[in-house]
């Protein structure tokens, strides 16, 4: 099942208990093995392929991690956040 239809259904089924249910659905985020495996030609690729001109990075997907785990977040669920630089728009 797709992310979005998981989320939904768990935060359905979870939320009167008092659970909230997010995913966070990273795309290329560019590790220290990534970037040394990683061909020019392949990076220039997804490079284009991103609205925000950079693949991603680790602290990308902490930060958005961080914030749906905090109560900042308190009245959001049943959520999949793209941590993809807008290169997932539905």
């Amino acid at each position: 099942m797709h992310p979005r239809g998981d989320a939904r259904q768990l935060a359905h089924e979870l939320g009167p208990v008092g659970i909230r249910v997010n995913c966070v659905a990273p795309s290329t985020i560019l590790t220290g093995r990534l970037e040394a495996g990683m061909p020019q030609e392949f990076t220039d690729r997804m490079l284009a392929d991103h609205p925000l001109g950079r693949l991603g990075h680790p602290l990308d997907v902490a930060n958005v991690t961080a914030f749906l785990s905090s109560e900042a977040s308190s009245w959001l669920t049943g959520l999949t956040i793209d941590v993809a630089g807008g290169r997932w728009m539905p």
